[in-house]
């Protein structure tokens, strides 16, 4: 398929509502304000962002903006491409953190790859490596699993199994939860996970509630801390 598409860029989002002003680096606004054809998840909240990143340097309604979303088929992302008539840099926007990373922006970035066009990251805040980062569980082999299932008895059944893998590889798991589950997921890891296996937790992240928790299962204590609704990276290492 012929593309006027000449570079994609991942342009990652805030974490935290409020906070992009400290977070996302200044290349990130340079791309932005050179960049007129953006991919997101939701077209919205991707103009709110642009708005507030770049303080009335540029009025959103320049951008050009197509929703990408875990819905999205290759089909109508060709139809989106399609509708590209000159040559033109575009970028990528998640709703929080970095695009690609757990994120429908993927399936644009393999079609990139794919028909030989040039991709560049750009630097910013990602849940996944801040929560190993202050984990201080093992950060040289790490899996990120995504959500587990939602079926209690399911969900504890996966729990035991990544638990087993973690203890036979000397690999930390990490997943995240609907926030609504949060504290439904933190008990059933209390529940499920050998005594001795370290359990982290990393809520809020960059926010102004953040909280970042790492101990063994033996001494973390159903209440003793409220998740609630806020963004949440559960992992755990078996020892």
């Amino acid at each position: 398929m012929h593309s006027k598409i000449k570079t994609v860029y991942l342009i990652p989002n805030e974490l935290a509502d409020g906070t992009a002003e400290a977070y996302i680096p200044e290349i990130v606004k340079e791309k932005l304000l050179s960049v007129r054809i953006i991919f997101c998840e939701d077209a919205r909240t991707t103009r709110r962002f642009i708005g507030k990143l770049l303080r009335g340097k540029v009025s959103v309604e320049e951008y050009t903006l197509y929703e990408l979303t875990k819905a999205t088929t290759d089909q109508q992302l060709k139809e989106q491409i399609s509708q590209i008539a000159e040559p033109a840099e575009v970028g990528i926007i998640s709703d929080a953190g970095c695009p690609g990373i757990a994120d429908p922006g993927s399936l644009l970035v393999a079609w990139a790859h794919k028909n030989g066009i040039k991709v560049v990251p750009l630097p910013g805040p990602s849940s996944i490596l801040l929560a190993i980062m202050a984990s201080g569980l093992n950060g040289q082999s790490f899996a990120f699993n995504g959500y587990l299932p939602i079926d209690r008895q399911e969900r504890k059944k996966r729990i035991k199994e990544l638990e087993r893998i973690s203890k036979a590889a000397k690999q930390t798991q990490l997943f995240i939860e609907t926030p609504y589950r949060n504290d439904k997921m933190l008990d059933d890891l209390i529940d499920v996970c050998d005594k001795s296996t370290l359990l982290t937790i990393s809520a809020d992240l960059t926010g102004g509630t953040e909280q970042i928790i790492t101990k063994p299962v033996f001494l973390w204590k159903k209440g003793e801390i409220e998740l609630g609704k806020r963004p949440t990276m559960f992992g755990f290492l078996a020892v």
